[in-house]
């Protein structure tokens, strides 16, 4: 199997930093810290520009631009922008994949536009995006490439009653990234990152978050869906979460450290410990499954009853 890119990565004294879903949450602190950084030069995307306010408006190393990342028209065009804005200059060195909501409720009540909509967004925006990045990256005539943080999450690890599409984009976001990741030549000089944040205090939870019209057959206050509700609840009201700026902050040392790019990066110690806890039960799941599982040596054990 082909490997990801074992070679260091310098983020450039010049670097230009493009990141969607800029209006809030974890891209917001991102496009904060990045704009405070010297040297660095920015482009803040959003669905709608004015949500960027925050961002000033006469300083000549920050573009901000419309980009919806379900819509093909609309990506392309904040690329040729971005190109056109800053000439011979022009390069992204560091993309931050930010753009994407949760879609919580019951899976049974899900309509085809809703699961569609959360894969357009989280997934095919993501595609959408970082293609476009590493064509502008692989063209770099002096190799100079460029990094590709992908936001995934926790939930793109493992997955929790209630939000089965929200889990499926972002374990979609995750296996593509792997596979593309490992497309790319040594020489652009191209690296994937896949951000696995656990809990963040964003307003993700809040009124960022889509839900499915409720099902009555999964009202009960002992269905898994509700009890997950009311733990995550308790967790909010407690302020359990880290802060986003410690992302950005964590996300900026990755990129200047001079050092290999983690293909994977879980953000928090919950975070650390709950996918330990899933790749440990994988384990111990193939131990119980491998005398079945060896059918291509005819050696399967099983009895009928």
């Amino acid at each position: 199997m082909n490997p990801v890119n074992t070679k260091p990565y310098q983020l450039p004294a010049d670097a230009t930093w493009l990141i969607t879903g800029s209006s809030s949450g974890i891209g917001r602190e991102i496009a904060i810290y990045v704009a405070s950084q010297p040297g660095q030069r920015l482009i803040a995307t959003a669905r709608d520009p004015s949500s960027l306010s925050y961002l000033a408006d006469n300083n000549p190393a920050i573009l901000k631009l419309a980009l919806d990342v379900t819509s093909p028209t609309s990506v392309d065009a904040a690329f040729k922008a971005a190109a056109a804005h800053f000439g011979a200059n022009y390069h992204i060195d560091v993309l931050v994949n930010g753009a994407g909501y949760s879609l919580s409720g019951d899976t049974e009540a899900a309509t085809e536009q809703e699961m569609h909509d959360e894969f357009e967004t989280n997934f095919f925006g993501t595609v959408r995006v970082a293609m476009n990045a590493v064509q502008v990256m692989r063209q770099a005539k002096d190799h100079r490439g460029g990094l590709i943080f992908n936001i995934s999450s926790l939930a793109g690890v493992c997955a929790f009653p209630g939000h089965a599409f929200y889990h499926a984009s972002k374990f979609a976001v995750e296996g593509w990234t792997e596979s593309v990741a490992r497309e790319m030549h040594p020489d652009w000089n191209i690296n994937f990152c896949i951000v696995e944040p656990g809990a963040v205090k964003t307003k993700f939870e809040g009124p960022s978050k889509k839900h499915t019209k409720p099902h009555e057959a999964y009202a009960g206050a002992d269905m898994p869906s509700r009890k997950l509700e009311v733990f995550v609840e308790q967790g909010l009201k407690a302020g359990v979460g880290v802060e986003p700026i410690e992302v950005a902050k964590v996300l900026f040392h990755v990129a200047n450290r001079n050092e290999k790019v983690p293909l994977h990066l879980p953000l928090s110690t919950t975070a650390v410990k709950l996918i330990t806890a899933k790749l440990q039960g994988r384990l111990q799941d193939l131990e119980t499954v491998k005398e079945l599982s060896a059918i291509d040596q005819g050696q399967a054990q099983f009895k009928l009853s």
